[in-house]
């Protein structure tokens, strides 16, 4: 682990020259990793088998909420969660997932890319470039759920 806390403090300077406020955490699989909060979403970026794995994370926070009627409102989440497979399989490439965010009540869909190390200096452009496009692809499966 602190190989890769070393190997990514440049991922780290090359996000926050790209205008992110970047930092070093723990990932859910004790992995550790560069992270950037944006307004249009997440990204982590940590060391995968032959480079970068950059992972690109988008929602829509509270889909349902202006439904007032608590049991319509989740029978409408619900029925989202069920469409979600057959939206992905249609609008997704291999390395987009699409899920329902439970915590945020929203559609969430997530890239991962695998760049290889000697783009280290790129990785900041290089999610400035792509989660503005994960913003679109999230419009798109919205659309689909009315």
């Amino acid at each position: 682990m602190e190989q890769d806390r070393i190997a990514l403090d440049p991922i780290r300077q090359s996000l926050t020259d790209a205008g992110y406020y970047a930092y070093g955490m723990l990932d859910d699989q004790n992995r550790w990793s560069i992270a950037v909060d944006d307004e249009v979403g997440r990204a982590n970026v940590r060391i995968g088998d032959d480079g970068y794995e950059v992972e690109l994370w988008a929602s829509s926070p509270g889909l349902y909420a202006d439904e007032e009627n608590e049991w319509r409102r989740k029978s409408r989440a619900r029925l989202a969660r069920l469409m979600l497979p057959n939206i992905a399989r249609g609008f997704l490439d291999a390395h987009q997932q699409v899920s329902w965010d439970e915590v945020d009540e929203g559609v969430a869909v997530t890239e991962t890319y695998q760049l290889p190390f000697i783009r280290t200096d790129d990785i900041g452009p290089f999610v400035r470039t792509h989660l503005p496009v994960l913003e679109t692809v999230l419009a798109k499966i919205e659309s689909q759920l009315g």
